[in-house]
């Protein structure tokens, strides 16, 4: 009997078999997952710096607050029919909202149309507000114009809506600036509600009667659309209504008594006080002469100063101007894209007379580092030596520029810089001996911005002209300018260094400024008490009148019309009503923020009415946004704070920098920049081929001495 054994390769061949066929099934289940969790699961990683990428927090916070359905209709024509330049748009437009659709978690919902091919859907869009884009094209023969639309429309269950009638972010970043606020304002049911009072001031050559006030602020869309506005500036001084909860002043002057009395118990009752002041008016002009204007604080025959009254409430004010000298703290963030921010003077260049920003000590900003880090450096002498003591002092005594950790500061420490100011005061908290705090007891503040330690106060000077008279000689106004700085600058080495504090924040239960006092009296109660005066002296002329007439006379009955009614019953009926007695002590906590600046905020600086001529002027991130930020930190809004703090990070790498100097020769700057680039570009070429043949060395170096050491051991 014989047998046969198994072929062996037989068996290996279908091994071979089942091993592919296993390893393909197994391959394609895992492909399977990774196609069923990636359509159901999407994470993304964004390596940049400054998250650029990626959603703020601000945007997350809201779709998180969601309750109800959001619905977004999207009214786009096709993608492939877009011109090339937009179609970028429309991608980052597409993954921003499809990422608003995955954050949402079933909460938005997406709709999307397509004008161009529903005429009723284009009608839609006319009626509800989006607008479409007609663009220019053709060929050699044909001319025609194409259709284009991507507009938005939030709807939220709550009835509210909002339109984005055209959009094209180049990035993410500006499809979030855009949307998410507009989310903010869908959800929003009620807007807060602000009161403020305001003291226009006069421009030189103005023709509004009423002056120059902050309406512009008030009145931008981005603040509009989420706060309120109320005047509360009553003539006749009546207490605020309990529901006003938040109070601004813009640049308080010539305040009555009865005006103090009624901000001292809105505070006292628990209300909040955000007050921008100015301690003098300087009219910018024509020709920037700076000239000091009339502004006086305290109204004719008032008893109680307003500098004493914030000092009672632990807030003392200086009413004198400030000049920053040190570099750092008047050079604007930007000299070539916005020198307006603080002054630029005309300048004679190549190619005739132009604007360059200068110095002007008197237009300054906080600096964001900490001035004791560089105590060592401000301590030295005429001859460099650092004086170990002065050192030692500065180091405990100066302070960073923005030292607060609250949100409305978040945007300004990544800039490394607070707002610009102009002509700004001293507004810190009061102190005892020792420049220790002296605040009322169950009252807490802080300072929450500081100058450079290069900061000198003094009363405001009748004239603060860095240029002169006469703009037509340069060399005149040039001459001018340097005498100006220099001799602030002088003064500035001769006195002792100190930090000015710029705003505080105070709040706790204050008492009334006002207690053991009685209380002023409002205008219509003067003129009640003139009234009734006048009305029981002539009651008393007409008693005396009477007193020689016979009494029979007096019997007689009346023949005719009936006399008219005593005075005193005329000034009883239009007596005002009362109002309650005077709280000398809060039951609630309250609070005062004070800004020693108000132009800053003014309409003329907002609305960059004196950019063309060389500022100054308070561009966005120094007015309106700092402004909007305040809003938000009163309200204890943080629904926007990251997505407004948000500040790219400027990724070119510059080694040279393209700055030209007041006075210089473009053309020179120019050539000493095009020669130091073409060193780095010939560097950029030579150092990796250097590089390249040293590593190629270093490794045949390497392996030559391995071969010697291998040929030696045989031979061994």
């Amino acid at each position: 009997m014989t047998t046969t054994a198994p072929c062996p390769g037989a068996a290996r061949q279908r091994g071979s078999a089942l091993a592919v066929t296993l390893h393909v099934v197994l391959l394609l289940a895992v492909l399977g997952q990774l196609v069923y969790l990636g359509s159901r699961h999407r994470v993304r990683v964004d390596v940049t710096s400054d998250g650029l990428y990626s959603l703020t927090q601000s945007t997350r916070d809201l779709l998180g607050k969601l309750d109800k359905q959001l619905l977004i209709e999207a009214y786009f024509s096709p993608e492939e029919k877009m011109p090339v330049n937009l179609r970028e748009t429309r991608t980052v437009l597409d993954n921003f909202l499809d990422e608003l659709v995955q954050l949402g978690r079933g909460k938005v919902v997406l709709q999307r149309f397509d004008p161009n091919a529903d005429k009723n859907v284009a009608d839609k869009c006319q009626r509800i507000g989006v607008q479409h884009a007609d663009l220019r094209g053709g060929t050699a023969t044909s001319i025609s114009f194409d259709r284009h639309w991507q507009g938005l429309r939030f709807v939220y269950a709550n009835g509210k809506q909002k339109v984005v009638p055209q959009i094209g972010p180049q990035t993410s970043f500006q499809a979030e600036a855009v949307l998410t606020p507009a989310i903010k304002e869908v959800l929003t049911e009620q807007k807060p509600k602000f009161g403020y009072m305001e003291w226009p001031a006069q421009a030189v050559g103005q023709q509004q009667p009423g002056g120059v006030g902050w309406n512009v602020l008030r009145t931008l869309e981005p603040i509009a659309k989420r706060y309120e506005f109320q005047n509360l500036k009553d003539e006749d001084g009546a207490l605020l209504a309990a529901d006003v909860t938040t109070l601004f002043l813009f640049r308080p002057k010539d305040l009555t008594d009865r005006q103090k009395y009624v901000l001292d118990q809105f505070v006292v009752r628990g209300g909040t006080l955000v007050v921008f002041a100015d301690a003098a008016d300087y009219a910018i002009g024509p020709q920037r002469l700076f000239a000091k204007m009339p502004l006086v604080l305290d109204a004719p025959g008032s008893e109680k100063k307003l500098v004493d009254q914030l000092a009672h409430y632990g807030i003392e004010w200086r009413p004198r101007l400030l000049a920053d000298v040190s570099p750092d703290a008047n050079t604007p963030r930007d000299r070539i894209q916005m020198p307006q921010e603080y002054l630029t003077l005309p300048q004679q260049g190549p190619f005739g007379q132009m604007y360059a920003p200068v110095q002007y000590p008197y237009f300054f900003h906080a600096v964001g580092g900490d001035w004791s880090k560089v105590a060592d450096q401000l301590a030295k002498d005429e001859r460099g030596q650092i004086d170990e003591k002065l050192a030692e002092q500065y180091k405990k005594q100066f302070q960073p520029g923005l030292p607060s950790d609250e949100f409305l500061f978040k945007a300004y420490k990544q800039l490394g810089r607070g707002p610009g100011f102009y002509w700004p005061t001293w507004v810190g908290l009061r102190q005892k001996a020792g420049n220790l705090p002296d605040l009322p007891e169950g009252v807490a503040g802080k300072v929450l911005m500081w100058s450079s330690p290069a900061v000198l106060v003094e009363d405001p000077p009748q004239s603060l002209d860095p240029i002169g008279r006469d703009l037509r000689d340069m060399q005149r106004v040039n001459d001018h300018y340097k005498k100006f700085r220099e001799k602030l600058v002088e003064r500035q080495r001769s006195e002792v260094r100190q930090q000015a504090p710029l705003m505080v924040d105070v709040r706790g239960r204050f008492t009334s400024c006002f207690a053991g006092q009685p209380r002023p009296r409002r205008p219509s109660e003067i003129k009640e008490d003139e009234a009734k005066k006048a009305a029981e002296e002539a009651k008393k002329a007409a008693a005396e009148a009477k007193e020689g007439e016979a009494k029979a006379d007096a019997d007689k009955p009346l023949i005719g019309p009936e006399p008219p009614k005593d005075a005193a019953q005329d000034a009883a009926a239009g007596k005002a009503a009362p109002e309650p007695d005077m709280l000398t002590a809060g039951e609630k906590p309250g609070r005062i923020v004070m800004i020693g600046d108000s132009d800053f905020v003014r309409d003329d600086f907002v609305n960059g009415s004196y950019r063309q001529a060389g500022g100054p002027w308070s561009v966005p991130q120094s007015g309106p946004q700092f402004f909007q930020l305040l809003l938000d930190w009163i309200a204890e809004d943080r629904d926007l704070v990251d997505l407004q703090a948000r500040a790219q990070v400027d990724r070119t790498m510059k080694f040279v920098t393209d700055e030209v100097r007041p006075g210089e020769d473009p053309r020179v700057a120019e050539q000493a920049i095009a020669g130091k680039t073409r060193w780095l570009r010939g560097l950029n070429i030579v150092l990796p081929a250097v590089l390249l043949a040293s590593f190629g060395l270093v490794v045949f170096l390497l392996r030559r001495a391995q071969k010697r050491a291998f040929l030696a051991s045989l031979q061994s």
